[in-house]
Parts: C-alpha cells; sequence; structure tokens
C-alpha cells in the first residue's frame, strides 16, 4: 500500500502492514521495473534478548510470548531462562503499477517474516527461523475503491496494537489480553466516503474463509476446519473514522464479525452453529500523550484468537486493552499496557456441562524506548497471569530489543 489506495485505508493499516506496532518511522526503498512499474520494499529487522521467570505456553517464548503455561508445567524453583530471538524480523514487497483500466491501477503485495515451522531444538535448531508467508495479495484501484483479493487482515483484527518492540506480529496482549483478529484469505472491499478533514470515513467489508479446528477422523486428515466444513465464508464489515483538531487528533472504528461452524464435519449430518463479535477501538494523540485501547464482545471467537484462544464455538466472553504513552523527547518515550480476557466460563458449564482449560487472562507490559531516525531500541517488562482449570499461573519477561527500520 505505497500509493494512495484509499487514503483512509492507508491511515488505518500501514502502521500494522509495516511494522505491526513497533511505531518506528517507516521507510521505504522504490525500485523502478519495466512498462512503469515499482516495486516497493520495506520492513524491518528485530532482535530481542530476554530474561524469562516462569514459562510461557502454548504460543511459545521469547518474541511470541503471551499465555502463562499451566500450573504443572511451570519450572518451579528455578524458574529462570535466558534466550534471544529474531523472528519479528518481516520483509515486504509491493508491486505497483500504472492504471490499466481508466483510473484503476493494480498492486500485488507479498510479506512475510520468521515465524514459520522449525525445529526449535537446541542447540542449533533455535537459531534457525523459517519464513512464513503473512500476506498476500491482489488489489485494483481507483485511489478511492479498493478491491482486494488474497490474505490480509480480517477487518476485526485491531489495527491500532500496543506499542512494543518484543511483541509485534504477536502483539502484547493477543490472545491473551484483549487483543484480537487473524488474517485469512478472502475478498475485501475499500471505500473512502470521505477523505478530507474535518471528518474521516471508510467503510470495508470482507467475506473470508470459514476457519476452525478439524472435527472427525476424515476431516483431520484431509485438513478441513469446521469453519470451512460449515461452506459458507466469514462475513465482517468495519467503519473507520478519523478527525484531526488543532492540538489533537483522534481516530476510532467499530466492526461486526459472523461465521458458521460445522460442529460435526463434512458428510455427517447436523446443522451449522452461528459464531458472532462486535469490536470497537480508538487513539487519542494530544501533543506528546498517546492514549489507545479496544473492547470486543462475542459468541464463539476462538479463531480470532479471543475468549484466550479456545475454539469451542459456545463461549461468549469479552477483552478489553489499552495503552498510555508520553514522548519525552523526540528520542526517548515511555509506555504502559493492560489488558485482559474473560471468557465467561461459568456459562459454558452451566450450558454444556463442560469446563474451559484456560478461564482468565490478564496482561500487562512497560517498554522505555529510545528512537533516532531508523534505529530504535528498548527495555520491556512482559506479565501475564492466567488462571486455568487447575490453578493461577504467571509468568515475566524482561526484554532488551533493537529495531532497524529498512
Amino acid at each position: 500500500m505505497r500509493t494512495r489506495m484509499a487514503s483512509f485505508s492507508t491511515f488505518a493499516v500501514v502502521g500494522v502492514l509495516i511494522l505491526g506496532g513497533a511505531r518506528a518511522a517507516t521507510a521505504q526503498q522504490v525500485v523502478k521495473l519495466g512498462e512503469g512499474e515499482t516495486l516497493t520494499i520495506s520492513g524491518f529487522i528485530d532482535a530481542t534478548l530476554f530474561n524469562s521467570r516462569g514459562l510461557f505456553g502454548f504460543f511459545g517464548q521469547g518474541q511470541n510470548a503471551e499465555i502463562a503455561a499451566a500450573p504443572a508445567n511451570q519450572p518451579g524453583v528455578n524458574q529462570g531462562i535466558v534466550d534471544g530471538d529474531v523472528r519479528n524480523t518481516r520483509l515486504n514487497f509491493t508491486f505497483n503499477a500504472p492504471p490499466a483500466l481508466g483510473k484503476w491501477a493494480p498492486r500485488a503485495t507479498v510479506e512475510a517474516d520468521f515465524f514459520g515451522a522449525f525445529n526449535g531444538v537446541p542447540p542449533y535448531g533455535d537459531e534457525q527461523p523459517q519464513f512464513r508467508i503473512r500476506h498476500a495479495f491482489v488489489d485494483l484501484s481507483n485511489g478511492r475503491t479498493t478491491l482486494r483479493i488474497g490474505q490480509f487482515w480480517a477487518p476485526f483484527f485491531n489495527t491500532d496494537i500496543p506499542v512494543s518492540l518484543s511483541h509485534i506480529p504477536f502483539p502484547v496482549g493477543l490472545g491473551s489480553g484483549g487483543v484480537v483478529g487473524w488474517r485469512f484469505p478472502g475478498v475485501f472491499l475499500y471505500h473512502d466516503l470521505t477523505s478530507t478533514n474535518p471528518l474521516k470515513l471508510q467503510i470495508q467489508v470482507a467475506a473470508l474463509k470459514g476457519a476452525g479446528p478439524t472435527t472427525t477422523g476424515r476431516d483431520s486428515t484431509n485438513n478441513i476446519g469446521n469453519g470451512e466444513a460449515s461452506g459458507v465464508p466469514q462475513f465482517e464489515t468495519r467503519l473507520n473514522l478519523a478527525r484531526k483538531f488543532t492540538n489533537v487528533s483522534w481516530s476510532g472504528y467499530v466492526v461486526y464479525h459472523i461465521d458458521w461452524k460445522d460442529p460435526n464435519g463434512t458428510g455427517v449430518p447436523g446443522s451449522n452453529i452461528t459464531d458472532w463479535g462486535v469490536e470497537s477501538g480508538h487513539s487519542i494523540a494530544a501533543g506528546s500523550f498517546t492514549l489507545h485501547g479496544n473492547f470486543y464482545y462475542g459468541k464463539g471467537l476462538g479463531t480470532q484468537f479471543a475468549n484466550i484462544h479456545q475454539f469451542q464455538p459456545q463461549i461468549r466472553g469479552w477483552g478489553a486493552w489499552a495503552q498510555a504513552g508520553y514522548d519525552f523527547t523526540s528520542h526517548w518515550s515511555v509506555w504502559a499496557d493492560y489488558g485482559m480476557d474473560q471468557p465467561d466460563y461459568a456459562r459454558f458449564n452451566t450450558e454444556t456441562g463442560g469446563t474451559l482449560l484456560r478461564q482468565l487472562s490478564h496482561t500487562g507490559s512497560a517498554l522505555l524506548r529510545f528512537r533516532a531516525g531508523r534505529y530504535a531500541a528498548g527495555l520491556e517488562y512482559f506479565r501475564n497471569v492466567t488462571r486455568w482449570n487447575t490453578g493461577v499461573a504467571s509468568a515475566d519477561q524482561y526484554a532488551l530489543s533493537a529495531l532497524y527500520t529498512l
């Protein structure tokens, strides 16, 4: 999205596409190709050294630490580990062509980082992370309206995520502290209702591939999730708003999600289950101070990293996060974040007779950041407390990170 995709669409997602919440100054290298086409290369290199007290589980350690491991998996007396991680590192290649159909111009983007599967076994496997595709899509845009086909963030994703230098593709609070949403292949439509101040409005609609865990043996063998087995795509619609005042800038959004899942899998009689969610997020910047956050509520949103990333369709729950930041100087700033994810485990037990594995989660972080041009470094503290059905577990991470923006 290096040319004017739709003015507001660029405003809404460029921070996520390039820096995933790191909020460092972006830099882009443009290469001229034949027939008027250009290639824009962007991304960043991010390295983290960390010490963890207690272990994180499910997602992993280091740059994708999110949820404290269950009490039985905590190490006890000897809690500390010292490690390093560079998997946040990201590359983005965007190809722009001149208009080919009146004012409509094509564009294509592929983006990847290093969170692909790898054996991760010391002493050498954990130092050889592998590429994975994050986004791959093709656009057709006239500047105000963009049709996108491919894999990109669902509109339900929090485009304004907590600032961090150590947690970028896995933002602080993803699946554990109110940060929700994921990327899916689908068809996306963006349209700017207005494009100039004082108020900017944009509407987004998307039809996305179904998503969910596998059920029957046949579907498990063929890697067909219960969302795909429903035979119906996910649908989302979102309204973005932005207003700039004399000394204050505000942006916000509201989004609705609905999807269907077949709990019985393909070829087995039974009805689909309907899941849904609503979400709203806001950001206010006044001089050197920033305050942003979001709230969601819904049912069966595990595939959107909600409900502490649990997939039972019957789960209802909510989550929220907020982060405040202050720039002391042009180089130094401090950020503090707190978020929670609260599935209604009592209602789940009443309605199903089952017991949720993860019942409550609270996440917090603090960051002291230094920036100078394309370089940024920071000291960061991250903590998660999760109530499992077997008890309460917590884990803490102390990290030193450095980031260079390409």
